[in-house]
């Protein structure tokens, strides 16, 4: 393709106003359909739901939501320049509601290859350990020894412990249900012997039930990088969009900072974690 005097001129001068725009209309460009969408909306979706802490947590008092991830959402929104909009779901029902466009963005979600076959999924926002919240007289140490059919195991449906359970102890007796709050009172019946829990909320559950249950952290340690789902654009903008400022935010500190106060938020001391504890 050839190109005449007037055409490389105009294009001359295109690339000059592009070179003066300000960064933030440049980006505007690639921002994609989802980020479209959150600034003509006025507001960023995120699911929250109770029992979680300190992901999320409900005031009864006041009705306010809680908890790092709330934290977060606050963050991104002022930082898109929008309102944030709060909507009640479940890890279970989280991919769907992404999928349905119910939510824009669901900070916490661990990504596997099934939901990545219908969203996308930041850079890790931190590797969570898996652990143990036990009866008070369950002796174990690895996770082998939970791998029996006399063990009773308690997951919430859909999430990253479901998935964990089912791949690591194929021959306990997993006790699968709708909600964490349910996995507790299971626990708390006798119905379960334990409960898989990624440790940031294991640590909350186990002062909660103190002193009738413990932390159990089991060898060889399993973890699982935690990331945040997002709705899926055609060329992953909003991903990257939210991977930019994740980055952002984690050289300055602010995404231990978030985690950090969410604990003490439940009355968890930080110093009052197991040494092998890492998030």
């Amino acid at each position: 393709m050839t190109m005449n005097r007037r055409d490389f001129g105009r294009a001359v001068l295109l690339a000059g106003a592009a070179a003066l725009l300000p960064s933030s209309a440049l980006l505007a460009a690639t921002e994609g359909p989802t980020l479209e969408a959150i600034r003509a909306r006025g507001a960023l979706r995120i699911g929250v739901f109770a029992g979680t802490e300190p992901y999320y947590h409900k005031n009864l008092a006041t009705g306010e939501w809680e908890g790092f991830c709330v934290a977060m959402g606050q963050d991104l929104a002022q930082y898109i320049g929008v309102k944030l909009e709060l909507v009640e779901t479940t890890w279970g029902n989280s991919v769907i509601d992404l999928q349905s466009n119910k939510i824009d963005i669901m900070f916490g979600l661990s990504n596997n290859p099934e939901r990545a076959k219908v969203v996308d999924f930041t850079k890790a926002l931190m590797d969570n350990t898996f652990t143990l919240v036990a009866r008070k007289d369950l002796e174990v140490t690895k996770w082998e020894e939970m791998n029996r059919p006399e063990m009773r195991v308690a997951v919430d449906l859909g999430s990253t412990q479901d998935n964990f359970a089912r791949k690591n102890l194929p021959n306990c007796t997993l006790v699968a249900l709708k909600s964490a709050d349910e996995t507790i009172l299971a626990l708390q019946s006798g119905r379960a012997d334990a409960i898989i829990q990624v440790a940031l909320l294991a640590v909350v559950t186990t002062k909660h039930l103190a002193p009738n249950v413990k932390l159990i952290i089991p060898d060889p340690h399993g973890s699982q990088p935690t990331t945040i789902g997002v709705r899926r654009d055609p060329n992953g903008e909003f991903r990257d969009y939210v991977d930019a400022w994740l980055a952002e935010r984690r050289g300055q500190g602010k995404v231990s900072g978030w985690i950090v106060d969410s604990l003490a938020l439940v009355g968890v001391d930080k110093a009052a974690l197991p040494a092998s504890l890492t998030f």
